[in-house]
């Protein structure tokens, strides 16, 4: 396996994510990088469903509770955090097994992001007064005139892009397709091979419906009061099953209705999750409703044919 590839195993939660990429580790030299926007919290076990120590088989995992709750964090952040972390993986010749189902996540890290700059109100008044006076299609001429890649991507009745595209020229001087340009992600400089976990919907919801009462038992009720004790930011406090339990805690539902809600929502974010992967079309889907380690063997087979071609 070349040392500049990088192994990818996405998709919904409870689909088997944490068993698979432990055991490519162990397979083909490889340790694990989290791409999960909620497991990178500390103190959210039970509700994250973060692997324990037991689960990771001593395989090295990063980016999984190295994160105060009160904390804030985005895709920026891990973005540029992982990618480090890469580096550090590689350059000891082992594989980055990146792991998780937060698309957004996975997105800024394999095709970059973009930093926006700021807003200039005055200028865009200016063009939406220009636009009603001369006509969309001249601002989209105009548009054409400083950033021809962008305006050919937009059509002229897209008056919103089009006076973003212009503003970013405006303030920093640049195109908005060079801007773009700037952040590119991994799949510049690696061969990203993505593997999707596909389930039956109707055993991904089992999964998800027995992983919830196993949180329960295992006293996601306790955790989440202690965490909403010491303080949540506006990232963390968006973790499924807080807004769950805190009813409970409220006394606005019972234990049975706020479980039954958290599976309702869950299974609702695993269909999200899966609707945002399908419409990757980089991603292989492989069958996971197999032993973990036949997973991993048809990984690797099929990473070996395409190298071999």
């Amino acid at each position: 396996m070349s040392k500049g590839t990088i192994i990818f195993i996405l998709g919904p939660t409870s689909s088997g994510k944490t068993a698979v990429s432990v055991k490519a580790a162990k397979s083909l030299n490889g340790e694990v990088i989290s791409c999960d926007s909620m497991q990178i919290y500390r103190g959210m076990d039970i509700l994250t469903q973060a692997p324990l120590r037991g689960e990771m088989e001593d395989i090295p995992h990063h980016m999984v509770r190295v994160i105060d709750p009160r904390e804030e964090y985005d895709a920026a952040l891990f973005r540029d955090q992982a990618r480090k972390i890469i580096e550090r993986i590689i350059a000891k010749g082992a594989i980055p097994i990146i792991s998780g189902g937060t698309g957004l996540y996975v997105k800024s890290l394999v095709d970059g992001i973009f930093k926006a700059p700021g807003k200039n109100e005055m200028f865009r008044e200016q063009l939406k007064k220009e636009a009603e006076e001369k006509g969309a299609v001249h601002l989209h001429a105009r548009l054409a005139k400083v950033d021809s890649d962008s305006a050919k991507k937009l059509h002229h009745n897209d008056l919103k892009r089009v006076i973003r595209a212009m503003e970013v020229y405006e303030i920093t001087g640049k195109k908005l397709s060079d801007k773009s340009r700037e952040t590119e992600g991994i799949a510049s400089f690696y061969e990203c091979r993505m593997f999707g976990m596909d389930l039956p919907r109707e055993i991904l919801y089992e999964r998800v419906n027995a992983a919830v009462d196993k949180m329960f038992i295992d006293g996601l009720v306790d955790e989440v009061k202690g965490l909403i004790g010491k303080g949540l930011g506006r990232t963390a406090c968006q973790a499924l099953g807080i807004k769950e339990i805190s009813c409970f805690l409220n006394d606005e539902i019972s234990l049975e209705e706020a479980a039954e809600e958290l599976k309702k929502n869950t299974r609702r974010y695993a269909k999200r999750q899966l609707t945002w992967f399908r419409a990757d079309d980089r991603i292989e889907w492989i069958d996971a409703n197999r032993d973990p380690s036949e997973v991993v063997k048809d990984i690797a087979e099929r990473i070996r044919d395409t190298e071999e071609q």
